[in-house]
Parts: C-alpha cells; structure tokens; sequence
C-alpha cells in the first residue's frame, strides 16, 4: 500500500484546549518541512487524503483542520465538494489577490466554506480580503509588539477571531491573551507530528480517462459511473467520500452507481481532479482484469437471482481484490471503507446473498467444482454468466489501458 505522510500542529483556544489543528504535506517519513514544488499538488493532497482516505475522524478527531489552499486550487474549483464545518482553508501570505479569487471565495463562503487569513499584513490586498475571512492569523515571530498592539483593534472591529502563530515564548503568549486572542499556536506548546497512513493505489490510466470523459459537456451518468467501476481503488475512493461526514446521509451508500447519482457531474469532476492531482502511483493491470470480471458475474448472478440491488453484486465484486492488491488484510482495509455489515460480510466471510454469489464466483474462476455452490442456478447458466463476464472484463480493460 501507498504511505500517505503529513504533520499536524495543535491549535489552542483561550482556555489553552485544543480547538484544532493545522495539517502540513509532507512527502516522506523523513520530512520536517513541507518538501514541494506544487503548492496545489501539495493542497490536493491534503484534503484527499484527510476527507476522503483517512477520515477527519482518524485525524483531527471532533476538532478542526485548518489547510493551506493554493490560488489556482480555489479558481479551478477543487474546493467543491469540500465544504464541512470541521475544515478551514487557509489563504497564504504569497497569493495573489485580484477580483477573481476574491469572488470565488466570496461564492465558497456563502455556501459555508470558512477561510483564514494566513500571516496578515495590514496592506490593500489583505483588506480586501476580510470579507471572506473567519480567522486572521498574526504571525508572532516576525511582527513587533508595536505592529501586533497597532493591527489588532481594528480587526476586532470586523469581527473576525484572531490566531496568534509562530509563539514561541512565555512573554509573547502574555502579550497575546492581554490584546485578547482567540487561538494560539507555535513551539511553546507544541511542534508539528508526523503521522502516516496507509492509503490504497489507483490505476492513473483510469483517472486520466475519467478526466476526459467528464470534461465532455454530453457526458451521460451512466458513462462516468462505467468509468469508475473499471477501478477497484477509484471505487474504494468514491464510497469513502460518498460516506464521509461532509454529506452525512441518513443510509450507508454502497454502490457506484448511486455514489454518482447523488453527487453529480460538478462533485464528481472535482473529486476526480483532486485524485489526479495527487498522483497516486498505478497498480498491476492483471488484477484490474480480474477485479471486472469478478464484479460483472457477481452482477449477473444477483440479476438471475431476481436480486434487485445487483449493482451491489458490482461493488463486492470489484472490491474482492483489494486485499491481494494492497497486500493488507482485508479486515483491516474494509474497517475505512464506511459499508453495510452485509457487504462487510460477504467479502470477509461469504455470508448472506452477495456472499454465496461472490464465493460462487470465485469458486468458478478456480474451477473449484467440488465447492460451487450453483445458488438453485443450471450449470450451463452460470457458464454464459462466466463467459460474458470474462468477455466484459477484458474488453473493458483493453478499453482502460488502451489510453
């Protein structure tokens, strides 16, 4: 599996409690600071790897997570899709203001994105920024007392809370809590942690592809969700983002095609992009082959059971390599993936319905035939099942890899 590494610093409120913490990309385990060229690549990687891998929950816990957001991140609209209460995108010192982003950022914070104003200098173009802002930060180890005391009343008078970053010192914390701070954060309480994870590879042909299609303004839905389905890990992804906090649907989702119903073409480009960007590595094409044939018998087996949701025979299907893929236990690998505990059983177990059609199905693929259970089915029936199957797959995997 891909190791996903990034740091975390804590953020405190007055009462010197946790409120949040600030996330750093970093690229290697051995990293102490963010090592990059792309600043978009770097945000992308963060937000991917937080809402829709590892999970605020895993991460931050019932605190925020403050980001630091590129400005061609915000104007080409990655953001969409990520708007939760737990997340706060920091707007760094270096961008470039102009009306442009400031009406992208006007646009995200009605639809309640929270945005801060990292390192704040009194000048025109962080002013004008201040209409979008939730907290302004002050960085402590460059300002002097005199620039703080002089700053500070007049961003009282907007409104917004006040950070006080980079404190590194008993005297600077005093300075900040007498001018009346809202949040504190720097080495005198805490240096950032590493943390790492462990994240599931996707096929790149298959995100590039998917690219394509969904910049085709005649795209149909059912076009992009075959797309998806002819990868296990953009299908892991998908369900993991569906079945985050940020929609908090009232049901568990657990198929690809209802995943992509319910977020839409705009949702669906931005996730799609954020995982391109990221560049997560590719993965064998032999078992992208396997995981489609898998998934296609699976969904014609629940079908000539008169099983009606068969589009979930898909999903166990698919998802069936994941752990040869990853080379993790499946136990561990499905314990991220937000499913119903009969999916969760039939791919550890073979329980229930979708778990005797997936053993049936793997049990054909090894030509097992003293353990197949034909599931009341003629044995020439779930030969044509196989063998259109097996012709699917491969076609579909020509297809994908054929770029």
């Amino acid at each position: 599996m891909k190791e996903i590494y990034f740091a975390r610093q804590p953020i405190y409120n007055r009462n010197l409690q946790i409120e949040g913490y600030e996330l750093f990309y970093r690229q290697a385990e051995t990293d102490t600071t963010a090592q990059f060229l792309d600043a978009e690549i770097a945000t992308s990687q963060i937000v991917l790897n937080t809402v829709t891998e590892v999970g605020l929950e895993h991460v931050v816990g019932p605190h925020k997570a403050f980001i630091n957001v590129a400005r061609d991140f915000v104007l080409n609209g990655h953001l969409v899709g990520f708007g939760l209460p737990q997340l706060a995108f920091e707007v760094t010192a270096d961008i470039v203001v102009d009306e442009p982003l400031l009406q992208a950022l006007r646009e995200l914070r009605q639809q309640g994105y929270h945005f801060v104003l990292d390192a704040y200098v009194d000048n025109e173009a962080y002013r004008a920024l201040l209409e979008i802002a939730d907290y302004v930060k002050l960085d402590l180890l460059t300002m002097t007392e005199q620039e703080v005391r002089r700053i500070v009343p007049p961003l009282r008078r907007r409104k917004v809370a006040l950070m006080a970053e980079r404190i590194e010192t008993q005297d600077i914390l005093d300075l900040c809590q007498t001018l009346g701070f809202d949040y504190f954060q720097g080495y005198y309480f805490s240096q950032p942690k590493l943390l790492k994870f462990q994240s599931i590879p996707t096929n790149q042909l298959a995100v590039l592809q998917l690219i394509s299609k969904l910049h085709n303004p005649n795209i149909e839905i059912k076009a992009v969700e075959l797309l998806i389905s002819q990868d296990v890990s953009l299908t892991y992804k998908l369900l993991r983002y569906i079945n985050s906090a940020y929609f908090n649907l009232p049901k568990r989702v657990d198929s690809i095609q209802r995943a992509v119903v319910l977020l839409g073409l705009k949702n669906i480009r931005s996730w799609v992009t954020l995982i391109s960007l990221a560049n997560i590595d590719s993965h064998r094409s032999d078992l992208i082959t396997v995981a489609l044939e898998r998934a296609k018998m699976c969904e014609l087996l629940a079908d000539a059971l008169k099983i009606k949701q068969k589009d979930v025979g898909f999903t166990v299907g698919l998802l069936s390599v994941l752990d040869v893929m990853t080379q993790a236990p499946m136990a561990d690998i499905l314990s991220a993936l937000p499913l119903d505990e009969d999916i969760n059983k039939a791919l550890l177990h073979h329980e229930g319905p979708m778990g005797r059609i997936l053993a049936c199905t793997l049990a054909y693929e090894r030509c097992d035939w003293d353990s197949l259970d034909t599931l009341g089915l003629e044995p020439s029936q779930i030969n044509d099942i196989y063998m259109t199957a097996l012709a699917d797959a491969y076609q579909a995997t020509y297809e994908l890899l054929k770029g």
